[in-house]
Order: C-alpha cells, then structure tokens, then sequence
C-alpha cells in the first residue's frame, strides 16, 4: 500500500541513517525515499509532499537519473494535455537475509524498495563442518541473487552472538572460536552482518512484520525447541552477553518434562505444525500435545512476562503458521500464573518460519557498512512487498544441498 509521507517524516526516517555522518538530509534522499515508497511519482507529487521548490526536485530527479537509480517516462495524466513525466525508482542490486540452522537453510532477497524478489528453503545434508557452513551460504546467496549484485547480506545463526562473533554455539559448535565474519567477507566482497537466530526473528517482526516500532515485545519461537528475544521501541535488548530475553538461559534446556535434550517429543514423530494441523482437524491426541506443550511454555514465559511487562507477545517459527488459535490456546495459561489481571497483546508472527530471514535482511538494511545509493543514503523499508502471486510459485523453491 502507498504511503504518504511529507518533508518532516522523510527526515526523520532518513536522519537516524545519517546521524553518524553528519550528512544533512539531501533534496535527492527526499526524492529517493518518497519514490521507494511509492515506486513512481511525477515530480507534481512529490511536490505535494514536500516544501521543496519545482527547480530542486527537477534538478535532484536529473542527478538521480544520472546514477540510473531512477528512471523516467512519459505517461498519459487522465487530463486534457500532454502525458506527465513520471519517475520511477529502479534499484538493480539486491539486499539478501539468511538463516543457517543445524538442519535447515531459509534466505529471503529484495531490492532496496524491500520488493521481495526470491525466499529459498532448504534441507542442510552435507556433513556439519566450517567448509559445508561456507558452501551452503556461497549456494543460498547465489540462488537467490540470481546474477544481480548483493550489496549487503544479514547472516543469523543459533548461538550466543555479541558484537557479530558467536561466543558460544551448542547447535553449531564448529562456528565457536572461528572469526568467519571476516572470512565470508573477504570471499564474496559484499558486507556481512551477523546476528543470533532468535533475535533476528524479534528484529524482522518489530521492524516489519507483527510487532510496532514504537511497543516493548517479547518474540517466542515455537517448535521442538523454543528461544525468546526482546525488543523495545524497535530495537534489540541484549544484555552484556548477548542472552538477555532468552528464557531457556534461566530454566536451562530441559526446560519442560517432556522435552529430550531440549526437544519437545510430539506424537508419533510428527512435526510441530504436523501436530497442530492435527489438532486443529480434531485429532484428540495431537490436541493434548499441544495443550501439553502450551502449559508447560507457560511457566518460564510467565515469568519473562511478569518482569518485561512488555505490549506485545509474537508466536513466531514453524509453529506459528498452523490454523489452530494457539493465542487462544496460550492465553488462559499465561493467566493462570499471573497474579495481575494483565496480559501482553498475543500476536501470530507475521512471517513464520521465515521471521529470522527477515530479521536477518533487516540488518543488511541497517549495517554501516552497506553501501549507498550511489552517494545517497536511505533508511530500511519500513514494509516488505510480496510478488504478484501469480509469480509466487516461481519465487519459492524448495531446495536440499547437494552433498
């Protein structure tokens, strides 16, 4: 949907971007983030939306232009008259988040509108090792660059992560004591940022999915294991390690009875959302595995509640695509061991299985060290824009790694 911003909103979403710098907000940024959002407007329009003079945006769309970051033609107006010169923001390289799992590779990639372009899912089958780790990102960000250039990539992985090196990782342990940051780097030429699987999954639903900017939030990943993060007012609360938020910090991994090495055991084998689409078909004994499971989430989320107190709660992962009202579900156990009459607002995640790809593309967004439209600056869209569906089956694939 177009959004409508004047003068004084486009400065402030592109000061804070330009803070660091000192740089003030140029005609040509005004131009730049009012075309982003809109995709095409005649120079009439963004007139109309800012108190520039005709003479600056004129020559501000010629310098754009030049840079062929903007594009322009000629278009019939609906009026009596001449067709109206429009312009168009054509970025050409594309930004590019990843989630590596221990079993599982999901990557999403935009252009710098955050028109998504491409998600990609994948088994992980090659042997766990620093040379699969690298193989698999190198494949992931080729597939889904598709030949275009990347100018930036948001890396998020499983683990205690601060200041962009993983300081401890049970899931992944190989990436321990090893400064691939710098290594990836110097490989593909193209900024990396790297972050913690959960609190990129909180970052990408604050920023631009089931969370506001402006609330406190807490974002639980549900599935066989389950991790918690904190934002507030859009930004990440880590702590002086980096776990702040994570509940399974406190209750440790075994963090419920019916979890193996903190694996929650559904019937039969049966995947999280498997069990759920059970349940919410009728199946009496998946819907007993997952009141099972939402009782016992309730206790150490209970507690991260009561000391957060935080606006919103976001279900996010697998778990949170199911049909079955899992904030229904949840809701009157939180309740139960609560002894305030307040409850956070419970939210479906936005994006699934996909908030850490998200996440992670929103720090590409925001590294420092991507790099400019041309000699312009632009802060991180504030939505992301789906395909025409009619392309949507092309756009994602399912993929396993070849070993």
């Amino acid at each position: 949907m177009a959004r409508t911003r004047n003068v004084s909103a486009a400065s402030r979403l592109v000061q804070p971007e330009l803070r660091a710098t000192g740089l003030h907000v140029s005609p040509e940024e005004q131009c730049l983030l009012l075309l982003r959002d809109h995709r095409s407007l005649t120079a009439s329009a963004i007139a109309s939306r800012t108190d520039l003079s005709r003479p600056t945006i004129d020559a501000a769309l010629r310098s754009l232009e030049a840079t062929k970051i903007v594009t322009s033609d000629l278009r019939p107006t609906g009026k009596a008259g001449r067709p109206g010169r429009t312009y168009t923001f054509v970025p050409s390289d594309r930004m590019v988040g990843v989630d590596i799992g221990e079993h599982a590779i999901r990557a999403i990639a935009t252009d710098r509108a955050g028109r998504i372009l491409a998600r990609y899912e994948a088994d992980r089958v090659r042997e766990p090792s620093r040379d699969t780790f690298l193989r698999d990102l190198d494949d992931v960000v080729r597939t889904v660059s598709d030949g275009a250039s990347v100018a930036g990539i948001g890396l998020a992985v499983p683990g205690i992560v601060k200041s962009e090196k993983v300081k401890l990782s049970r899931v992944l342990p190989y990436l321990n004591d090893w400064d691939f940051h710098r290594e990836i780097e110097s490989l593909i030429n193209v900024p990396l940022f790297v972050s913690n699987d959960v609190k990129a999954a909180a970052l990408g639903e604050a920023r631009l999915g089931a969370g506001t900017v402006d609330s406190s939030q807490v974002t639980v990943w549900l599935g066989r294991r389950v991790s918690s993060a904190v934002t507030f007012n859009g930004e990440l609360f880590e702590g002086a390690n980096g776990v702040a938020g994570e509940m399974t910090t406190a209750v440790g991994t075994q963090w419920t009875p019916g979890s193996v090495c903190g694996d929650w055991q559904w019937p039969r084998g049966r995947s999280p959302l498997q069990t759920a689409e059970r349940a919410h078909a009728g199946d009496a004994e998946c819907l007993a595995s997952l009141h099972d499971y939402l009782k016992a989430l309730a206790d150490p989320l209970s507690r991260l509640v009561a000391i957060l107190d935080p606006e919103v709660l976001v279900l996010a992962g697998a778990l949170s695509e199911t049909s079955a009202p899992l904030a229904d579900f949840l809701a009157p156990y939180l309740k139960e061991r609560l002894t305030v009459p307040f409850l956070p607002r419970i939210k479906r995640s936005a994006h699934g299985r996909y908030s850490t790809a998200v996440g992670a593309l929103y720090t590409a967004f925001t590294n420092p060290s991507a790099p400019a439209l041309a000699h312009w600056q632009l802060p991180a869209p504030t939505t992301l824009t789906e395909n025409d569906p009619a392309t949507e089956q092309a756009d994602h694939p399912s993929h396993t790694l070849a070993s």
